[in-house]
């Protein structure tokens, strides 16, 4: 399994599930533009995601927007 997002350590989902959610938070984190406050923002785009999963969410692209979407 691919290494665990700091964010997500605690999360208890099984071992696919957790690849899906590292990876919609690496890919969200890589579009992320170098202005500001990077690891603050991180710490926002894993919020929401972690919201998407908490509801069920397991879909990567939905969980990609989740931690990208601007509400």
């Amino acid at each position: 399994m691919s290494n665990i997002n700091l964010p997500f350590q605690n999360l208890t989902v099984d071992p696919v599930e957790m690849i899906v959610i590292n990876e919609a938070y690496d890919l969200a984190c890589r579009t992320l533009q170098n202005i500001g406050q990077l690891e603050v923002d991180r710490e926002i785009i894993a919020k929401r995601i972690l919201r998407a999963v908490e509801t069920g969410e397991r879909n990567a692209d939905k969980l990609y927007a989740s931690g990208r979407s601007m509400d």
